[in-house]
Parts: C-alpha cells; sequence; structure tokens
C-alpha cells in the first residue's frame, strides 16, 4: 500500500513539475560597442533584452555613412544586411537565424519554423553622405542554441554586405560585434 501512495505522489509531483520544464527563456545581457569599417559606422543597439516564449528579444542594426561621398551596399535577399545570423564563438557551426518584418515583404527570402531559403541575386543601393538605414531584428528563443557569446554575421556566407565608393573593388563588411546571451531561471 506504501508503495503505491508513493508511486502515486512521485507521479504526481513529476507532473507538475513538467508544467515548469517548458522552454528556456533568455536575457541580452552586453552588445559589444560600435565599430567601423572606412566611411561605415555599424551600430547594434539592444531594444528588447528579455527573449521569452511570449515575446522574443529584438536588436537594432544601423548602417551610417560618414564619409562625403555615397556608399554603395550590396547584399543577397533583403537590404542592408540580407539574412543575419548569430553564430555562437564557441566554435559551433550553428547559426542562430534573426527574423525581421523584411523577410516578409521580399519574394527573395522564404523562412519557416524549420527552414530558410534565400534568392542569391544581389541588391545594390546606395547610401548618401550622412545617411543612415535601421533595420530591427528579433531573437527567437526558441531558434537559439543556448547562452553564451555570438558574433553577428550572415546565416548562409560570412559578412553582412559588402560595400564600395565609386568604382572601387567591392570590399566585404563583416561585423564583429558580440551579443552574450544568458539563461534566465524560470523558478524562483
Amino acid at each position: 500500500m506504501k508503495r503505491r501512495h508513493y508511486l502515486g505522489v512521485t507521479t504526481a509531483t513529476l507532473g507538475g513539475l513538467a508544467g515548469c520544464l517548458g522552454d528556456p527563456e533568455y536575457s541580452i545581457e552586453s552588445v559589444s560597442p560600435t565599430e567601423t569599417a572606412g566611411a561605415l559606422a555599424f551600430e547594434v543597439a539592444a531594444v528588447d533584452t528579455a527573449i521569452t516564449v511570449d515575446s522574443p528579444g529584438s536588436l537594432d542594426l544601423t548602417l551610417r555613412n560618414d564619409g562625403e561621398e555615397a556608399v554603395e551596399l550590396r547584399t543577397p535577399g533583403v537590404w542592408p544586411f540580407g539574412m543575419v545570423a548569430l553564430v555562437p564563438t564557441d566554435g559551433s557551426e550553428f547559426r542562430t537565424l534573426l527574423l525581421t518584418d523584411g523577410y516578409a515583404e521580399t519574394d527573395r527570402i522564404e523562412v519557416t519554423a524549420n527552414s530558410a531559403h534565400q534568392d542569391n541575386t544581389p541588391i545594390v543601393r546606395a547610401l548618401a553622405a550622412s545617411e543612415s538605414v535601421t533595420e530591427r531584428y528579433v531573437v527567437d528563443g526558441k531558434r537559439l542554441q543556448g547562452d553564451g557569446t555570438y558574433v553577428l554575421d550572415g546565416y548562409f556566407e560570412d559578412g553582412l554586405c559588402s560595400y564600395r565608393t565609386g568604382d572601387s573593388e567591392w570590399s566585404e563588411f563583416r561585423s564583429r560585434v558580440s551579443v552574450t546571451v544568458s539563461e534566465r531561471a524560470l523558478l524562483p
């Protein structure tokens, strides 16, 4: 009789805890400082640092032309940054795709819960002197590999975009901005 009672209590306890063992929640702890590549200044700001089951975190990526002449930006998929990912610094090849409204506004990108596809036809547009462009990307906790330090990079290939002034050669713009994410405790 005691054995049945013990099994019943154990089952009820484990069943109650199962509801607490849902998707983990994260917090964006820090974003490394601004960086510059020639006339281009690149800033990343954590707008919403909580990455919860109900609401993703968000990052604003801003590229500003601090030069005196226009800079052409080239990227596949969606302008200006293309498909952006968080890449772990621990050597893992897994890239966490960051989502943006721009994906839904183009037929060059298709993103589902389990896959992503990009048309590699480049989009080229100019960023005038003193002009800036900002795109908001969201970090979905279900896509995130876990806590740790990540670097912003392209999802399919390294680099966020290419740039040039005048008729010069294209230069790859690679971000060295790191984003630190920590797991939040769900139980007090």
